[in-house]
């Protein structure tokens, strides 16, 4: 299976990230890292609206009942439903040569956020669950923490540490939030460029951005290749599935020196996508 995507929306950024689909708003959002900006495109109107947040922001996240958490350099800041800062919750303050990095909730609502090196360079990175009121480093010894996801039952958890070149699984306890017998799903070693954010759809299987290899690769819940999608960009680094019907595909691009990325991309996949849950926090 090949899928070719068009151009969804130029965005002229310097390194997208984090692609979630608000529903209620009807918006695509996504951050700009190293331009400190939020991003959220309607989809009523094609409008692409720009926030600068004044900081690095790898991860926007929305919360139940409004508002959102975004994902800093060294906190979590959480946000209003008008965008106003309620409080922070920092994140690795200690450790300056680190930062946050990609963030998603499990289907009851915790938020995991991971951390990385920043000079991508030490096992200095960690995974953290997040819950109201306590910050929890459940992995440790990563690199650069990036794609997460949970299947559709809910009972195993996808991670990429990305210099691995590995798609880890883990078996996921819903209940308690609790990830256990981590293993290799696939290792990409064979592929090109390195695996960064992922998404999962509703037949299980885990589609994953991959950083200087210009595509999405669809992976079956064993593991098996059995789908790319051409990017026409050096440097994807995420995907989300949007649309009232979750059937479309964003994928989110860092801008290369060949002159591709820093847009948006889109597909039409031919399958539904998960929904991700917000944050119950």
């Amino acid at each position: 299976m090949g899928i070719e995507p068009l151009l969804l929306c130029r965005a002229g950024g310097r390194l997208l990230e984090g692609p979630l689909w608000a529903a209620e708003t009807r918006q695509l959002r996504f951050v700009d890292i190293r331009a400190g900006e939020l991003l959220s495109l309607s989809l009523d109107t094609g409008r692409l609206e720009r926030t600068v947040f004044g900081r690095s922001c790898s991860a926007w996240v929305e919360r139940r009942g409004g508002g959102s958490v975004v994902a800093c350099e060294d906190a979590l800041v959480f946000l209003d439903a008008r965008g106003r800062e309620e409080h922070q919750l920092p994140l690795e303050r200690e450790l300056k040569a680190n930062r946050a990095n990609d963030a998603k909730c499990d289907p009851a609502g915790r938020l995991w956020v991971g951390t990385m090196s920043e000079a991508e360079d030490a096992r200095s990175g960690s995974l953290y669950r997040i819950e109201p009121g306590s910050v929890t480093s459940v992995v440790d010894g990563v690199t650069v923490s990036n794609g997460l996801g949970w299947s559709p039952d809910g009972g195993s958890m996808y991670h990429v540490d990305s210099p691995t070149r590995r798609i880890d699984v883990f078996d996921y306890d819903l209940a308690t939030g609790t990830p256990s017998a981590r293993r290799a799903l696939v290792d990409t070693s064979e592929l090109a460029g390195f695996p960064d954010g992922l998404a999962v759809d509703v037949e299980g299987c885990v589609w994953v951005a991959f950083w200087d290899g210009r595509s999405v690769h669809r992976f079956s819940p064993d593991g098996e290749l059995v789908g790319t999608v051409a990017v026409p960009a050096a440097r994807p680094t995420s995907c989300a599935f949007f649309g009232d019907g979750l059937e479309r595909l964003a994928i989110t691009t860092a801008a290369a020196e060949d002159g591709t990325g820093g847009d948006v991309f889109v597909c039409d996949p031919g399958v539904a996508g998960m929904e991700v849950e917000a944050f119950h926090g």
